[in-house]
């Protein structure tokens, strides 16, 4: 392998790259610096460029290098360009992840609530991951496809791929070699439309336009950031304070899906937003923006529909008890028809059908299997990348939470919960579960997720088991968030289909939990997956009932 082909090692480790490489880190502390001025006005600029000096330390991980080069990684990634990457996507992530916390410490604008703190912050970590994720790792997945029709809206203004493929316009992008069109693409009239929703492509087309994919990759990490904030406007709105709030979001921050998908083209992340924007319209009593916003969730993709049911019965039923419903309801219903009825002339005018499961070849039924339940459900929560226990490792925490929510007077209780729960249970029925992460299809409703949490962690008050168990589950999730954002092509990139975070930690650690790695591929489940996702869901209620029953017994006291 030509090792100057790759310029980050060139620059670093040939000629003048060490004095390069440190002039960028010393801009880059400079700019930072007026970040953190910004973000605390009353901190001197040098106080501020101190502060991000101390970031910075994680460099002298450099001198790592020659240990770091003896690793033996799984191929094709044994190599030293591939291991250098490596340490630094460490060092990069360890650095932002101290930054981030800087932001956080002390005190900041006096006029700024926790919710726009913490949703600045999230551009600071979202963002900067992106940054380096998108120039290391490959589009993978549905990725290029939905960035070749935002090619092909920009310069051929269509939607027809035929040319695109045919002329290899993905190797702007994409450079896996030749770029397949999937199976349900539609050919009309020798025209070639992706099945691929329209909404995500819209959403980054004008970063996609001025930056490439590095432009769309930026807009999915705001957009992340965008629904964290909307999560903390939220709670904000329904009372939640102190230090709760802040453990919430700090867990939105660091050690939730957000971070790691937060730079990829996939309609999650606007889902994330949009729900998080559902609840926050529910709460207000907007009922004509709130209908507006469950019809541009099906712009995202026609999977959420299964938000869009529950929000909508349960909108309907809140509307029921005001004596103006009528009206009300005559609002919800032209704010949720204007954008529904769009998508169906843009599916008629593409396809000649006016739903997206016409588009698909699907019929309605297929989507509601029984044979995929278990499946499904159990995949929710241990598939390819592990699951919710993995991408959630306060997962109990925030069942825990959600029996709290349920059981108090919050008006959000029933929407919250009512819609968590309706998703969970159908998206079991999802025929792709076991052949894709599971937990990308939670990203839309990580802010469900949050809202049932902070009840939870509001109950611990002092340093008991529950807050060291909690801490500790947190540190585990920031952890896992860590090495997926600093080693890229772990984050999402299937090898093989197997788990490579647990396969190349067995690898250290000889783990025997390696050796029982439940990816779901065929055959899809076995006994062991099932026997794991029955541990982690006994942990779950047993934990629950024990923290419900011993929080009753010391209120009680």
């Amino acid at each position: 392998m030509d090792l100057a082909a790759n310029d980050t090692y060139y620059v670093v480790f040939h000629g003048t790259g060490l004095l390069h490489l440190g002039f960028w880190i010393v801009l880059l502390a400079l700019a930072e610096a007026l970040v953190v001025k910004w973000f605390k006005p009353e901190k001197k600029y040098l106080s501020a460029l101190g502060s991000v000096l101390w970031t910075h330390l994680p460099w002298l991980l450099m001198f790592l290098l020659p240990v770091v080069e003896n690793l033996n990684l799984p191929d094709p990634h044994n190599n030293p360009v591939r291991k250098f990457e490596v340490l630094l996507g460490a060092i990069l992530m360890t650095h932002l992840f101290l930054l981030t916390r800087l932001l956080l410490l002390g005190p900041s604008r006096k006029d700024w609530k926790a919710s726009q703190i913490f949703g600045l912050s999230a551009v600071v970590l979202f963002a900067g991951a992106t940054c380096w994720t998108a120039t290391v790792c490959e589009p993978s997945g549905d990725e290029p496809h939905y960035l070749l029709m935002a090619y092909s809206l920009i310069h051929d203004g269509d939607l027809d791929l035929s040319n695109n493929y045919a002329n290899k316009d993905y190797e702007h992008f994409y450079h896996r070699g030749d770029l397949q069109p999937q199976g349900l693409e539609h050919v009309i009239d020798g025209k070639r439309y992706s099945h691929h929703p329209l909404g995500p492509v819209l959403l980054v087309l004008p970063g996609f336009a001025v930056f490439g994919r590095l432009g769309a990759a930026l807009t999915m990490a705001l957009l992340a950031a965008l629904a964290l904030y909307l999560t903390m406007r939220v709670l904000e709105e329904t009372g939640a304070q102190g230090w709760a709030l802040h453990a919430t979001g700090m867990t939105g921050l660091a050690s939730s899906p957000l971070l790691l998908f937060a730079g990829l083209i996939y309609p999650e992340i606007p889902t994330a937003c949009l729900t998080a924007l559902s609840l926050l319209l529910f709460l207000k009593k907007r009922w004509v923006w709130m209908g507006f916003c469950l019809g541009l969730m099906l712009w995202m993709h026609n999977r959420n529909v299964l938000l869009v049911i529950p929000f909508l019965f349960i909108t309907f039923y809140e509307i029921s008890k005001d004596k103006d419903r009528l009206a009300a309801w005559g609002k919800l219903a032209g704010g949720f028809l204007l954008p529904v009825a769009a998508l169906a002339v843009y599916f008629h005018s593409l396809y000649g059908v006016w739903t997206p499961l016409g588009a698909h070849n699907e019929p309605f039924t297929s989507l509601f299997r029984l044979s995929h339940f278990w499946d499904g459900f159990l995949g929710l929560l241990l598939d390819q990348e592990c699951g919710l226990w993995f991408h959630f490792p306060i997962f109990g925490m925030a069942v825990t939470g959600g029996i709290l929510l349920w059981l108090s007077k919050n008006p959000l209780r029933h929407v919250a919960i009512g819609t968590l729960l309706f998703f969970y249970l159908f998206m079991s029925f999802y025929e792709n579960l076991g052949l894709t992460p599971a937990t990308r299809y939670m990203v839309g409703v990580t802010p469900l997720w949050l809202f049932a949490l902070y009840p939870a962690v509001e109950r611990i008050k002092k340093w008991e088991g529950w807050a060291w168990l909690t801490v500790l589950s947190f540190a585990a999730g920031v952890f896992v968030n860590w090495i997926l954002a600093a080693v890229p092509w772990m984050r999402y990139n299937k090898l093989n289909g197997e788990n490579w975070i647990l396969k190349i930690a067995g690898s250290f650690l000889h783990l025997p939990l390696t050796a029982m790695n439940p990816a779901f591929q065929a055959p899809v489940v076995d006994t062991k997956s099932y026997l794991m996702s029955f541990v982690t869901m006994g942990l779950t209620v047993v934990l629950g009932a024990w923290f419900l029953v011993d929080k009753t017994r010391h209120n009680k006291r």
